[in-house]
Parts: C-alpha cells; sequence; structure tokens
C-alpha cells in the first residue's frame, strides 16, 4: 500500500494506554510502562477529556508546588494536557504527520462519533520511513541545539529540552566524545524516582544535586551522514529512544529523532 493511500485507521494503535483522570500518577506511570508507552489517554466517565505525557510529568513535577507531595498522592488531572485536538480514522497519514508539525504535538486519539477508535503516536508515522532508503541521515538531520555534560544538573538538563523543544540531547565528555544521551524519559523517570524516594524537607536541595550522570543512558544510537534513515529509524526502534546521533569521525555534528522522520513523511506524501 502506497504512503498517499494509508490513512490513520491503517497505522493507528487499536490497543493504547488509558486510565481515568482522578487515577493516581503513580498507577498511569504503571499503565505506561505496560504499553511501553511515554504516554496515556485520559477518560472520564468513558469520555475523553486529555492525554498526559512524560513531558507533562517532566514539566510539572520538578515545580515547587509538587515538591512537597508523593507520586502516590498525585492525580493525573494535575498534569494531564486537556482537551486533546483528534483526527478522524480516515485523514490520509501524510496529513497526519503534517498536523503534528503544525500542532507541535506526539499524538493523536482517533475519533470517529464519540468513540476513541484508537491512538497515532509519532512512532507510528515515523515508521512509515521503511521505504525511503535513498533518503540519507544527513539529508533529513537537525543540528545539535546544545550537547550535556555528565556534570550538568538535571534541572538544566531539562531547561535545555523546554527551551529548544527538543526530544533528545547528547552527552559528551571533556573531549566531545559521544558517552550518552538524555530524553524527556529520563528525566521524568528520575523525578518520580526522586519524589518517591527522597523525604520532602530534603527535595529542595537535594534535586540541586541530581546530575546528568546519574540519569542519562549510555551507548546511543549512532549513524553516519550517509547511511539511510531506515537505519537511523530501526536503530532508535531497536533502542526504543526518541532519536539517534549523526557522527563523523567520532564526533556528534547532528541529530535525527522522531520529529525529523515526521516531517520526513509529511514531505515525501505531498
Amino acid at each position: 500500500m502506497g504512503l498517499e493511500s494509508l490513512k490513520a485507521a491503517d497505522i493507528m494503535l487499536r490497543e493504547y494506554p488509558a486510565v481515568d483522570k482522578d487515577e493516581t500518577l503513580e498507577q498511569a506511570v504503571r499503565v505506561m510502562k505496560r504499553y511501553d508507552s511515554d504516554r496515556v489517554v485520559v477518560f472520564e466517565k468513558k469520555k475523553l477529556v486529555g492525554i498526559m505525557t512524560k513531558k507533562d510529568i517532566m514539566m510539572k513535577l520538578a515545580t515547587m508546588r509538587t515538591r512537597n507531595v508523593v507520586p502516590g498522592r498525585l492525580h493525573v488531572s494535575s498534569f494531564m494536557s486537556w482537551n486533546p485536538k483528534t483526527i478522524p480514522p480516515d485523514l490520509q497519514v501524510v496529513d497526519v504527520a503534517a498536523r503534528m508539525l503544525a500542532d507541535n504535538v506526539g499524538s493523536y486519539p482517533v475519533v470517529e462519533g464519540e468513540d476513541v477508535k484508537g491512538l497515532v503516536t509519532r512512532w507510528e508515522v515515523a515508521s512509515l520511513v521503511n521505504s525511503f532508503e535513498d533518503v540519507k541521515a544527513a539529508d533529513v538531520m537537525t543540528t545539535i541545539p546544545e550537547v550535556l555534560r555528565t556534570t550538568h544538573k538535571v534541572l538544566h538538563a531539562r531547561q535545555l529540552l523546554l527551551k529548544y523543544n527538543v526530544l533528545f540531547l547528547p552527552v559528551v565528555d571533556e573531549e566531545g566524545r559521544l558517552v550518552g544521551y538524555v530524553t524527556v524519559d529520563e528525566i521524568a523517570d528520575a523525578f518520580l524516582a526522586f519524589h518517591d524516594i527522597v523525604p520532602e524537607r530534603f527535595r529542595k536541595e537535594r534535586i540541586e544535586h541530581l546530575l546528568v550522570d546519574d540519569i542519562m543512558r549510555l551507548r546511543p544510537p549512532t549513524v553516519k551522514p550517509d547511511d539511510s534513515v531506515v537505519e537511523a529509524y530501526e536503530k532508535m526502534r531497536a533502542k526504543k529512544t526518541k532519536g539517534a546521533v549523526v557522527v563523523h569521525e567520532g564526533r556528534p555534528i547532528g541529530l535525527v529523532t522522531l520529529v525529523e522522520l515526521v516531517k520526513l513523511v509529511a514531505t515525501r506524501g505531498q
């Protein structure tokens, strides 16, 4: 089936993570893990009301308002984004990709009438690059806005991800060699663990001592500039991470993330 004939219903997840808005944050994160996802679709009395993502957790869990509460007492309704944009099942995937970019969102519930039929995330759209063997990583890569170092604070990493609106940042050592990477997921998970373990009265001070070295993932997916985007996607999928680092002579020179792959689907389908 060609790209131009594929519709949202053809690629959507028919089974997707879902929770009630009054569920605890802790339980919602368990549901994410069960589905190997970074988000949950949120319902109230079986009606769609929002989406909560790891990015929502990363943005809100480090704030002063929530620093003195444990995840078991926090609720999804305090973290979710309300009234999510939706798409119909018959929307062409090229249009799904274009809308994702325009709306700057990572997923859409697929809705027919009042019923949520499925969920389309960047992963489902990005998987369609598997027929683009002719496109090289260098053709789609984006520049690295800033690199992280192992000695940087996790709060600094969070700030950079939000500032540049990126999914993924590489971590380098003193010589500029690639040693790891950090995504929204690692920071959200670190904040969840931190809130669970560290007593309330110590949090404000100790969160300042949480370092990139403590939370980063090792051995990031890497590709050369001339490698195909298919290889980049496959390496990302194997590592279950949102990006790959483009490396030239051992140095990181760019990134290919899910956003770049969604852009490629949007432009190739025009």
